[in-house]
């Protein structure tokens, strides 16, 4: 499944790095050896160690470093402190009331996960299977996943996002818990201390939902849509008059 996926990307795609499989953990399974198993890091550290370094790695809720991507993964249950607002008033919002809202429009996964694995999808771990698939993406390379997931379809794609805890709550959790694609922008953390850059977008979608993403991609890659974008260069450039050539020059 691997195979198909990374062939397709690298040729109607082309990711700058590698895409990232997130395992959400809810009961005790046997694993591979992990790379980094034992670092205090948050979610979006994790992926960076995968799309970047190539490196496994696996967090517990001891080792989970932010408070919104250990409850965003159901690795600990929300604090109050996060539900009422408190962690995010006068920085993100005006007020408590307003703080308060925003976190209760963020998606998080039910309380119970025990683990959050990352790993490489160049790199796959025997006998684990993901929940989801997550790339960082430039805009144009993100209007071809819209025009993937719209393929069969059709419609609109739509997506929302708060300016905070993006890969961990809508790169991750929502679409743990709705089981379709989406898209976000990264946060203020993960450009800090994940090394997401200015121009990304995070797109991520479910394992399972590999076929149909693979067949839209193809699909319009066949009919012309093209990445990286061809440009159509004009036949009689507008040059000053001397720099044009003539019958002349010989």
């Amino acid at each position: 499944m691997f195979e198909k996926l990374i062939s397709t990307l690298n040729r109607t795609i082309i990711p700058q790095t590698s895409p990232v499989a997130v395992k959400i953990i809810k009961e005790a399974i046997e694993l591979p050896k992990i790379k980094i198993t034992n670092k205090k890091m948050t979610i979006c550290q994790q992926i960076a160690y995968a799309r970047y370094y190539g490196w496994s790695t696996l967090a517990t809720k001891e080792n989970s470093f932010c408070v919104l991507g250990a409850s965003c993964s159901g690795l600990i249950t929300t604090p109050e402190r996060v539900l009422n607002g408190e962690v995010n008033c006068s920085i993100y919002q005006k007020d408590l009331n307003a703080a308060k809202k925003m976190q209760a429009s963020m998606p998080r996964i039910d309380y119970g996960t025990i683990q959050v694995l990352t790993y490489p999808i160049t790199r796959p771990l025997e006998g684990v299977k993901p929940d989801i698939i997550v790339l960082y993406t430039n805009s144009a390379q993100t209007m071809r996943f819209i025009q993937a997931f719209l393929y069969k379809e059709g419609g609109e794609f739509t997506f929302k996002t708060s300016g905070d805890a993006g890969v961990c709550s809508r790169g991750v959790a929502e679409v743990y818990n709705t089981n379709r694609p989406n898209i976000e922008i990264p946060c203020l953390g993960d450009r800090r201390f994940a090394m997401a850059q200015d121009y990304e977008i995070i797109v991520s979608f479910p394992f399972d939902y590999i076929d149909e993403l693979v067949e839209g991609l193809e699909a319009t890659h066949k009919s012309g849509i093209r990445y990286p974008i061809p440009f159509q260069l004009p036949e009689i450039c507008d040059l000053p008059h001397d720099y044009i050539t003539d019958s002349k020059d010989l």
